[in-house]
């Protein structure tokens, strides 16, 4: 379809992706993410050669998207994450499209995307919840649309700006104009924008003025940090018209700032225009200046003295420090070598202007509302200090310092992380300048993270939005929903996700310890490292726990953790990395993160350590790893791994299976190193192989796969810590659950009584290598009841309140000897008290989920005691004087049995053979027919015999299997009881078979 039909089939796939949205098929789960990321990405790659036909496709997507009507808070976030799809989409669609593909209607572009877009930018102001994502992801489009049609843009802007020089109102809209800030601009286009400016600034109204001053400004940052290159050579090789529309708007809007308030407005603007004056910035910086120039010289000197608190006016010396730190910032684009004016200008106010920003005792500040700004002012400031002098730390020291307020430390952080991720030139000094300072910084990381946990058992929970409290133009911005008295604890929370931040940019940055001993080495990793472990399990601070889980994962890199403790390195890693492994699993276990997420994370970390463990195999990959903690480890790892199978969740089945490969190639590395058998390391080895070749069943339906697991479960051999601890909290875990689904049923279909059915089929298939811990079980206790629930107060068995109200056979405490069983053996009892279960809702329920997974998923090494716990239940029946009590429970109870025998019988599960023969069943087979016999011949009574008849055929296709302790006293008996059978009551139907049956009785006996 793709090569005869293009156009439709490209259609196809538009379609395919709207389908899919948030928006349409409401809450995602993984696969129907992984399903839209993949149309995503089909697009993207289409629009290389159906660019205009993707394009057209993605705008009628978003404009219908955008007139939706929706209701309630779930729909409004599905509309806004099936915006952020689109944009993000056209986003990557535009900035892949070539330079030759100009043929594309730009009417199209103008009409129909770009008022989509500024839909975005001007609709979505900072009252609404998801503001700042929307608007940042559309100004992600508009820079990429702006690329190859600039001129379509631009005209937009142009056009408002000439409608506005004729414009009397003075409350206008200048969103078109405000447009500047978001395209990309190189060379050419800011000198375009300047000259348009230069044309139509007088003839604007002030509120136009003030939107074209604070616009143009950013346009310019956009050109120098998209195109640093083009600004550097502008100082190499200064461009006259360049300065000549930089000369004229600075003059227009000198002419403009005549009040204080107004300079203040423009100041920021005026230096930046400056900036684009090479010659004339060296010009004023001689003693005398002509006439054309002495207002640059004068606006110089104002700035000076504003900074330094002479300006006669806060609202000046803040607007001195704006500039001033613009212009610090653009000479770090300038090469030192290039001898620049700009340089002797900035070493004329920087100690001025860090006295200002970096003052502990008189913080900088403009007001309320002004914080996320000062702190971005503060940072381009300390950033830009840096790159011109990195050892020059006097503000480096005093952001470092306890006694500084926090905001300090939120600047020093966010700042540092700015200097590791953004390092495009070549003369910007790296971070390992400070690396001097890591003790410091890993004690503000302990510091903070103390603060936090203690606070959140305090405080309300951290919660996170697109709000801004503290905010980084690298950094992600929060805001805590706490109370207004919580600040502080607020402000550590932010300084803590920036530290987190920091350790996952450079975790060098932390670890650099040169001057310590070797055991104080390994102590700080290790205080660092689990530090960012106790931040994983805090679910309701997501984007903290997910960076703290990133960092971890950096820090587990082979290159990184060699520096964990260079003098010893593989000791520490066995010491550390077992460490991290025993917290989270006991956390996984526990339940207190979410499961599947940090699951494949532990996956990356295992594979981490087998990299590293390879990387050191000649040096011994298995020195220090006899500690205690490294065994504590490997068990708390099995048994994560092992609860996982039972999970509702098929994705975490699916990568707990996988996780025991790296296991296993653990075992393979640690076993060439100490040249002994894998299995010394790994006891279950071979099967832990086969759960993870089964892992790539990714098709396979949820009802399959847990089938799959459980055979392999069954065929595990060796008893271990690991295996036994998962049996035992499953089992814990599993009796909760029974006694929730029991008091308080839900739907048959509910995720609960799913994961239950797991739980009990994970308990009967790994039951058996688990019995093998644990001495052998005394006598059954379980007794079914016996008449109607009136008459079972002598009854053998107990009731517990919940089970009486649910007609629910219990065996908790039914044996004298119950605090001497296994719990094993106390696991079968529940179950046999199950097989009866008469709960209204869900009775039938469970009655057939357990009838069968006892029937066909329970480990053949529990088949002998399973054998005699039936065979005594059902002799109970046989034990009082005078008739057998026949009642539907007891009845209930005999057909469940025989079903179960005759699946354990039909079933040739591997060792099943070994195992059938080593509890005799003849006691149990001769009081079924006995029970039997004498239900009548009503329907239901027929049914069960046939069924037992069938058991009976089946049981003598296996005679060979099973043992007999008196076969010619069983042989004769079955016979008088199936003869008298088929002599007294049964139908003709059931003639055939009994005839049939002891025919091969018979002949087997012979």
């Amino acid at each position: 379809m793709a090569a005869h039909k293009p156009v439709e089939w490209v259609q196809a796939v538009i379609t395919r992706f709207d389908e899919q949205l948030p928006i349409k098929v409401g809450h995602q789960n993984t696969h129907t993410k992984v399903s839209t990321e993949h149309n995503k990405e089909c697009l993207i790659n289409i629009s290389k050669y159906k660019f205009s036909l993707v394009i057209s496709g993605l705008t009628t997507i978003l404009k219908n998207v955008n007139n939706m009507r929706i209701f309630g808070e779930a729909s409004e976030k599905n509309l806004y994450l099936s915006q952020l799809i689109i944009l993000d989409t056209l986003e990557k669609c535009l900035a892949g499209q070539s330079k030759d593909s100009l043929r594309l209607d730009e009417t199209m572009l103008v009409k129909q995307l770009l008022p989509e877009i500024c839909h975005f930018i001007y609709t979505y102001r900072d009252g609404h919840q998801h503001a700042a994502e929307l608007r940042a992801s559309a100004s992600a489009v508009l820079f990429s649309l702006s690329c190859n049609n600039f001129n379509a843009v631009f005209s937009r802007i142009s056009t408002r700006l000439q409608e506005l020089t004729v414009c009397s109102e003075d409350n206008v809209d200048v969103h078109d104009i405000e447009l500047m800030q978001y395209i990309n601009v190189d060379c050419s286009k800011l000198k375009r924008l300047l000259q348009e400016t230069v044309l139509k600034f007088r003839a604007l109204k002030k509120p136009a003025q003030l939107a074209v001053i604070n616009s143009l400004e950013k346009a310019f940052w956009n050109w120098v940090e998209n195109y640093p290159d083009e600004f550097t050579m502008l100082y190499q090789r200064p461009q006259a018209d360049m300065a000549e529309a930089a000369e004229k708007l600075f003059d227009l809007v000198d002419s403009f700032a005549e009040s204080a308030k107004r300079k203040a407005a423009v100041w920021p603007l005026q230096i930046i225009l400056l900036i684009l004056c090479p010659e004339i910035t060296h010009t004023i910086s001689k003693d005398t200046v002509e006439d054309s120039k002495a207002n640059k010289k004068l606006f110089l000197d104002s700035l000076r003295k504003a900074l330094a608190g002479q300006g006669g006016s806060k609202q000046l010396m803040e607007s001195a420090a704006i500039a001033c730190v613009k212009l610090c910032k653009a000479s770090t684009y300038i090469n030192w070598e290039d001898h620049s004016t700009i340089f002797l200008l900035v070493q004329s106010i920087v100690i001025d202007l860090k006295a200002l920003l970096f003052n502990p005792a008189k913080p900088f500040w403009r007001g309320t509302g002004s914080q996320n700004a000062d702190v971005e002012l503060m940072m381009d400031c300390f950033v830009s200090c840096f790159r011109i002098n990195p050892h020059n730390n006097q503000h480096f020291k005093v952001c470092l310092a306890s006694s500084s307020p926090s905001i300090f430390h939120f600047v020093l952080v966010n700042s540092l992380h700015r200097i590791i991720t953004n390092s495009h030139l070549d003369w910007w000094p790296k971070i390992d300048a400070v690396y001097c300072y890591s003790g410091e910084l890993r004690f503000m990381f302990s510091d903070t993270l103390n603060r936090v946990i203690q606070g959140m058992g305090t405080h309300a929970p951290l919660r996170m939005t697109p709000s801004l409290t503290f905010k980084g133009k690298m950094t992600t911005s929060l805001k805590f929903k706490e109370k207004a008295t919580d600040l502080d604890t607020r402000s550590y929370k932010c300084l803590l996700l920036a530290l987190v931040k920091l350790i996952h940019a450079d975790p060098k940055l932390m670890l650099h310890n040169p001057v310590r001993q070797a055991p104080e080495m390994q102590s700080s990793t290790a205080e660092l490292i689990t530090g960012l472990v106790q931040l994983v399990p805090l679910t309701n601070t997501t984007q903290l726990s997910q960076e703290a889980m990133e960092a971890l994962l950096v820090l587990h890199q082979p290159e990184t953790i060699e520096l964990w403790n260079p003098d010893t390195p593989t000791e520490t890693f066995w010491d550390i990395s077992s460490q991290v492994l025993f917290l989270i699993c006991r956390k996984l276990i526990g339940q207190q993160v979410n499961g599947t997420e940090v699951l494949k994370w532990l996956r990356e970390i295992l594979i981490c350590r087998n990299k590293f463990l390879l990387k050191n195999k000649q040096e011994c990959a298995t020195m220090g790893s006899g500690i205690p903690i490294c065994r504590q480890a490997q068990t708390k790892l099995e048994v994560t791994l092992y609860m996982f199978l039972w999970s509702q969740d098929t994705e975490a089945v699916l990568v707990a299976m996988s996780c025991f490969r790296h296991l296993c190639e653990e075992a393979d590395i640690r076993s060439a190193a100490d040249e002994v058998p894998v299995q010394n390391i790994l006891p279950n080895y071979a099967t832990f192989s086969e759960l993870a070749s089964v892992s790539n069943m990714m098709g396979t339906g949820r009802s399959t796969l847990q089938k799959r697991v459980m055979a392999l479960l069954r065929r595990i051999e060796h008893p271990t810590p690991g295996n036994t601890e998962a049996w035992e909290d499953t089992y814990a875990k599993w009796d909760q659950a029974t006694k929730q689904i029991l008091n308080f049923p839900k739907n048959k279909g509910d995720d609960g009584q799913q994961e239950w059915i797991n739980m009990t089929g994970f308990l009967c298939a790994l039951g058996g290598v688990c019995l093998q811990q644990h001495s052998t079980p005394g006598p059954a206790t379980y007794s079914p009841p016996m008449g109607p629930m009136s008459e079972r107060k002598h009854s053998m068995i107990s009731m517990g309140p919940c089970e009486v109200s649910n007609s629910m056979v219990s065996a908790s405490s039914c044996s004298s000897s119950a605090s001497s069983e296994t719990p094993v053996s106390r696991f079968l009892d529940r179950l046999l008290a199950l097989l009866v279960c008469g709960h209204d809702r869900v009775g039938l329920h469970v009655r057939n989920n357990v009838k069968d997974l006892l029937g066909l998923e329970l480990s053949p090494a529990l088949y002998p005691m399973l054998f005699n716990k039936l065979r005594n239940s059902i002799g109970k029946f046989f034990d009082t004087q005078g008739p057998v009590p026949i009642n539907d429970t007891n009845t209930q109870f005999v057909e469940q049995t025989i079903a179960i025998m005759k699946n354990l019988l039909d079933n040739h599960t591997e060792g099943s053979s070994e195992h059938l023969g080593q509890a005799s069943i003849e006691t149990m087979m001769l009081n079924l027919v006995r029970y039997v016999r004498i239900l009548g011949n009503m329907i239901h009574a027929i049914q069960i015999k046939t069924k037992l008849c069938q058991l009976v055929e089946v049981m003598m296709e296996r005679r060979d299997d099973l043992s007999f302790c008196q076969e010619m006293k069983f042989r004769n008996k079955m016979v008088e009881y199936l003869t008298d059978w088929v002599m007294g009551t049964s139908n003709q139907a059931t003639d055939d078979d009994i005839k049939c049956l002891t025919r091969c009785m018979s002949v087997s006996c012979a």
